[in-house]
């Protein structure tokens, strides 16, 4: 049985342009205490909590950071910098 962050992330498929324009994948916390994750790829920090469930992630980390039952795809924005 797969989760529903799984799924949506092996459907969406993301170039190397679009994560140098910017994109980034929203990932949404469903657990209680306050978590940090570390991305396997670029090595950054994602802090989430009661109050921050929502937070922009990489998405070469994403995949990583989905499988964990805890962790869900919400979509996608463009970080402007």
């Amino acid at each position: 049985m797969s989760c529903c962050g799984e799924t949506a992330a092996r459907h969406l498929t993301i170039s190397q342009k679009d994560i140098d324009a910017g994109l980034q994948l929203r990932i949404e916390y469903t657990g209680g205490r306050g978590v940090e994750v570390k991305g396997p790829i670029t090595g950054k920090t994602y802090g989430f909590s009661g109050l921050r469930r929502v937070s922009p992630v990489d998405p070469r980390d994403a995949p990583a950071i989905l499988r964990n039952q805890r962790f869900r795809l919400m979509g996608t924005t463009r970080v402007t910098v």
